[in-house]
């Protein structure tokens, strides 16, 4: 049942390139804005593409957004995605909800992606 989840490994990943390709200029508050504008809209392209059931982009974000306050609360990716499997319309739309949004709204949280038995050791 887990392995479905890898099934969207595709799609975290192109989030986390093309959110890493948008870059971080901290000295200008307009490209931050633009950084964000472009996380937001990478993230809402993976949601739509997962064929979640939000009802738009404003829950999709909501949604995003609260699967990252999960993580950092100590929830693990497995338990958020889970938490999230009704709202986002099934299992698979949720695993690319939680991907999708840590590199957009909480990329703190990005070493929750893979589980821990998983992590290259430091």
């Amino acid at each position: 049942m887990r392995l479905r989840y890898l099934v969207i490994a595709p799609l975290v990943a192109g989030a986390v390139f093309l959110s890493a390709c948008s870059g971080d200029d901290s000295s200008n508050s307009s490209s931050n804005e633009s950084t964000s504008e472009a996380r937001t809209s990478v993230y809402l392209q993976v949601v739509k593409s997962s064929g979640s059931s939000y009802k738009d982009d404003d829950a999709a974000v909501a949604a995003g957004k609260k699967a990252c306050s999960e993580l950092a609360s100590g929830k693990s990716m497995m338990e958020v995605i889970d938490s999230m499997n009704t709202e986002a319309g099934g299992k698979g739309q949720a695993a690319a909800v939680v991907g999708a949004a840590i590199p957009a709204f909480c990329p703190d949280q990005k070493d929750k992606i893979l589980p821990s038995q998983l992590r290259p050791s430091s």
